[in-house]
């Protein structure tokens, strides 16, 4: 397992949900390590202000700090370094993946990828 690259605690139970999650819509989401390789790739299903919940296909452990590239049917992105704070292993061979940001979006960052 990767040791975490920053002095930023793991987050509580109830620092997991401190922003309403919205669904997104036609979004794809990249992770990528700090050097640019990319670590796995996969659909955006929610998104908070402090946070998101992607479908993957590659494993990403938690503690890992990466980049997310995030873009939407349409033309829209948005790049944000985050967390991964949880990761679990679907039948389909999947991932569920939960993160979280290390700075807020702001409303005007959510608007075009929020349903």
């Amino acid at each position: 397992m990767t040791a975490p690259t920053t002095d930023c605690p793991p987050p509580t139970f109830a620092d997991r949900r401190r922003a309403a999650r919205r669904p997104v819509q036609d979004t794809v989401g990249r992770l990528c390590d700090i050097g640019d390789q990319e670590l796995a790739s996969g659909l955006v299903w929610d998104l908070s202000t402090t946070g998101i919940s992607m479908l993957l296909n590659a494993r990403v452990e938690p503690g890992t700090l990466a980049r997310v590239e995030l873009t939407r049917a349409g033309g829209a992105a948005l790049g944000r370094v985050l967390r991964v704070v949880r990761l679990s292993r679907l039948g389909t061979g999947e991932y569920a993946l939960g993160a979280r940001f290390i700075r807020p979006l702001d409303a005007a960052e959510m608007r075009p990828f929020v349903a």
